[in-house]
C-alpha cells in the first residue's frame, strides 16, 4: 500500500453499492452476457491465440485499473476541496 488513497480505493464498497450485485441488476445481467461471449470466443481459439488474448486482457485490466484509480483520486480530491470551501464558508459557489 503506497498511500491512503490506495487504501480507500481498494476497500470493499459494502453497502454503498449493494444494489449493483443484486441478481436482477443490469450489472449482473451484463456480466453474464460478457462471460458467455468470452466462453464462446475461447472455444474458437487455438493455443497461441489464447495466449495472445490472455496477454491482452492482462494488460487491458492493468490499464483499466490505473484509469479507475486516477478517476477515484481526482473525485476524492475534488470532494475534499468542495468540503474545505464549505467549511470556510464559501457555500455560494454551490448555489
Amino acid at each position: 500500500m503506497k498511500n491512503i488513497m490506495e487504501l480507500l480505493y481498494n476497500e470493499q464498497l459494502g453497502k454503498w453499492h449493494s444494489g449493483i450485485n443484486a441478481p436482477d441488476s443490469e450489472f449482473v445481467r451484463t456480466a453474464h452476457i460478457k462471460s458467455e461471449n468470452l466462453e464462446m470466443l475461447m472455444d474458437s481459439l487455438d493455443i497461441s491465440q489464447k495466449e495472445w488474448l490472455d496477454s491482452y486482457t492482462q494488460a487491458d485490466g492493468k490499464i483499466e485499473n490505473m484509469i479507475n484509480y486516477n478517476n477515484f483520486c481526482y473525485a476524492f480530491h475534488l470532494g475534499a476541496q468542495l468540503m474545505a470551501e464549505l467549511i470556510r464558508g464559501k457555500g455560494e459557489l454551490l448555489e
